[in-house]
């Protein structure tokens, strides 16, 4: 105690040190508690449901990035043949509106069907009621529903008299049984579970051919692992291709743990963050052990005399690692007030469609982690001073004083090696962020094939039993796109049921005459139903033909409008007006259905880009292709409040019961596609600016202490007749020779993460010329500045007075 209490005396005395010292250290601890806050929060914390690890998400998949749903057919002989989960259940999300609720607007909530044993599988429990008992989750069973913590607060005030009351979801009436806990929200924020066994009886469902959107949640018996769930599931998967051909060829069972499913494709870009700001740390700790190491040759005098009057070297060390300690634990508390304050920034800037990024906090294992990196940033840059210090010539410096002697050259070595090690990681630092920013940049650039700009979506979900038809659906969208057309800004306005950025619906389709054999070999694509000025409100360029018009209507000829991907994939250096494919609409109990080319228009890019690749489209007539997911498009110059409320009073004044969600421009649905990548960009950005900024302290730190310490031998160059550009010349070579060490070593670095950024970064190479050139100039730059002036300050000496002070 009584060593920081001396600790404490020596860095008052010193505040310019001590504050340079702590501020220096705070950045680096800062930055680094707060990665590693989003790391602990995506990656570490555990999820919420009892062993957790060992419950399993399921799909289909026929190759690398071509996953897809699982056939309901399928779930049922995973579910029979399997020998490795205690519980396999399927899920199959949706959303639905809800009304009825006396005092509340309806509302869009989200749903998902389940099979009963989900609750098994993540093995929680109501909190009041139950979950689905076996007669329940059956063909015919009574409509019942379970509901989540969250809905039973927000619409039902936690009324425990909740159960047995009767709401309406799409225009039916289910019965509440049950409340999970809070904790329980699976999948994908679930307000609603109904039943999913009541619409097993669905002909489209038991059409093993069709994936309709269900994914399978298994919870592995207790000593199997993941491997070995893996080797089995392809194994049934085999046997089903086996069974069959027509249907399953080619396709195969894939296992993930759930955390992975949930955030795996963020592992990569946050362990490159935590390896960047870990960077950035050890940086600040080679310039404070620069500093350490300058201010101890600075006290070479105190020292001395502390062994003159018997302290060990032990006591030297001892006193100092206090002083280290005491500026890492200032540095550590200033460092985790920095990261609590820059934490709103953070989630504002991480995916949003990702909850965990949301809960982002500051909790014990984070408060543990700034504790520790402030404990061993003690010893990276407080040891080696002490040791240096330590071992200091006692004669010598009692002789010198403190102002006087030269430092060996091997604590010169090491100064020098210290700054060569912070340019090489700034080096390192910058060509890792050019190379994220110049990807960051394609990605914005990249063509969309429509303009998302002024452009404002909004989503409905139509009750089937109240629209169970065509006609109706008309209906209800005639009146909406004509009231929302007549608002006063609004240019154009259409329709479309699975539109970009908005999940998709993909479908198989082949050329007529063409049929494949194997009905797992037929090509896939995206299908949008759309009516209304779909094409002109995107700014989509028709190529070739027409669009749709009144004419197309459920009772003529099927027609359809194909994307130039289309066109130039089925039929190359042809004419596709007038030729027809078959194409299955999703229409109940259909199939496949020829329809007539009758126009081509411009390629949109429907998919995330780290989503899947993109596939060639086929549009449709929602006059002819029923659906209820919709979602509609206005091009207008309101704003997005204006034009929202605008909206909701317009669908109100059709059906009152009948909520909007969802709604808000297009261009933050495009931004939002590009949330991880902002990220990686922004925060090495502020990395690489942070690494340059401390590595040019450093080295102007480096070169201002040896100039002071060459007072002497600068005065008598000067007094035998050395110019002042020969002066400035010989601090500015040090430098520079700093430098291009440096640099070869940050090269070697910077080649090898390139290869690691590789997976992240988007139409760029990883060594790319330019970047490198101009990280090169940059660092040209940084270092000249930081030379010159302790150049220019040895080039003023006065001869005279340096070799009488010395």
């Amino acid at each position: 105690m009584s060593n920081l209490r001396l600790a404490l005396r020596q860095l008052i005395k010193n505040p310019a040190f001590s504050a340079v010292a702590v501020i220096t250290l705070a950045l680096g601890i800062g930055a680094n508690t707060a990665i590693f806050s989003i790391v602990n929060a995506v990656l570490l914390r555990p999820l919420p449901y009892p062993d957790a690890d060992r419950i399993m998400v399921l799909n289909e998949s026929s190759g690398p990035g071509q996953d897809y749903s699982v056939a309901l057919p399928d779930y049922f002989d995973w579910r029979n043949d399997n020998t490795v989960f205690e519980h396999l259940a399927a899920t199959h999300k949706e959303s639905r509106n809800l009304s009825g609720i006396p005092g509340r607007d309806p509302e869009r909530v989200s749903c998902t069907s389940v099979t009963r044993n989900l609750f098994n599988v993540v093995g929680m429990s109501a909190q009041i009621g139950r979950p689905f008992s076996e007669a329940e989750d059956k063909v015919g069973a009574p409509p019942v529903v379970v509901i989540s913590d969250r809905l039973w607060r927000r619409a039902f005030n936690a009324d425990s008299s909740v159960l047995g009351r009767s709401i309406t979801l799409h225009d039916q009436n289910y019965t509440v049984i049950g409340v999970m806990p809070p904790q329980m929200t699976s999948p994908q924020d679930t307000d609603v579970w109904l039943s999913m066994m009541r619409r097993s009886n669905n002909p489209a469902w038991m059409d093993r051919s069709h994936h309709p959107m269900i994914y399978v949640w298994g919870k592995l018996k207790p000593g199997v692992t993941v491997d070995q769930a893996r080797t089995e599931m392809k194994g049934i998967a085999a046997r089903l291709e086996k069974t069959y051909p027509d249907t399953n060829g080619g396709e195969t069972a894939v296992v993930t743990p759930l955390l992975d499913n949930l955030v795996g494709k963020y592992r990569t870009n946050l362990g490159l963050l935590l390896g960047a700001v870990g960077l950035v740390l050890l940086i600040a700790c080679a310039n404070l052990a620069n500093l350490f190491a300058a201010r101890g040759a600075a006290r070479a005098r105190e020292f001395a005399i502390h062994a003159a009057v018997g302290a060990t070297r032990g006591q030297i060390i001892k006193k100092l690692l206090s002083e280290s300690f005491l500026i890492a634990l200032l540095g550590g508390a200033l460092g985790f007030l920095f990261a609590v304050w820059v934490r709103s920034g953070l989630i504002a800037l991480s995916p949003g469609d990702v909850s965990r990024f949301q809960q982002i906090s500051f909790d014990l294992p984070v408060l543990g982690f700034t504790f520790l990196i402030a404990s061993l940033t003690t010893v990276l840059f407080g040891l080696w001073p002490a040791w240096q210090a330590s071992h200091a010539n006692v004669q010598l410096a009692l002789k010198e004083g403190s102002s006087g002697s030269s430092d060996p050259p091997s604590a010169k070595r090491a100064r020098d090696w210290l700054v060569i090690s912070e340019i090489a990681l700034t080096l390192t630092l910058l060509v890792a962020a050019g190379l994220v920013l110049k990807s960051f940049s394609k990605m914005q650039t990249l063509q969309l094939g429509y303009e998302p700009r002024n452009l404002f979506s909004a989503r409905f979900e139509l009750p089937w039993k109240t629209y169970s038809t065509r006609e109706k659906i008309g209906t209800f969208t005639k009146a909406l796109l004509d009231k929302v057309s007549a608002i006063p800004g609004v240019q154009s306005a259409g329709i479309g049921s699975n539109s970009p950025l908005m999940g998709g619906w993909q479908t198989g389709f082949y050329r007529e005459g063409s049929r494949p054999v194997l009905q797992s070999n037929t090509p896939s694509a995206d299908l949008e139903v759309i009516t209304g000025d779909y094409f002109q409100t995107f700014k989509v360029p028709l190529l070739r033909g027409r669009t749709f018009n009144e004419r197309d209507t459920k009772d003529s000829p099927r027609v359809i409008v194909i994307d130039q991907a289309m066109a130039e994939q089925v039929f190359p250096g042809e004419d596709p007006i007038g030729k027809r494919l078959a194409v299955e609409a999703g229409n109940d109990e259909e199939g496949y259905v020829m329809s007539e080319i009758v126009g081509v228009v411009g390629r949109m890019r429907f998919h995330a880009i780290d989503e899947m690749a993109p596939l060639p489209i086929i549009y449709c007539s929602m006059a002819q292709v029923q659906r209820t997911s919709i979602g509609l498009f206005v091009r207008s110059s309101l704003g997005a409040a204006a034009l929202s409320k605008s909206i909701r009073d317009v669908a109100a004044s059709i059906d009152p019961n009948q909520p909007v969600f969802d709604a808000r421009p297009m261009l933050d649905r495009v931004q939002e596609t590009w949330g991880t990548h902002r990220l990686l960009s922004f925060l090495f950005s502020i990395f690489a600016g942070l690494a340059l900024l401390l590595a040019t302290i450093g080295l102007y730190g480096l070169l201002a202490y040896t100039t002071l310490k060459r007072v002497r031998e600068i005065g008598i160059r000067l007094a035998l007749g050395a110019r002042p550009a020969q002066i400035r010349a010989l601090v500015l070579s040090h430098g520079l020779q700093l430098l291009l060490i440096g640099s070869v070593f940050g090269l070697v670095a910077a080649f090898a993460l390139s290869r690691a950024l590789q997976s992240v970064l988007f139409e760029v190479k990883g060594i790319d010329p330019r970047i490198y050139l101009s990280v090169g100039a940059l660092l040209f730059a940084a270092t000249f500045l930081a030379s010159w002036v302790p150049a220019r300050r040895a080039s003023r000496v006065d001869p005279i007075q340096a070799l009488r002070e010395q």
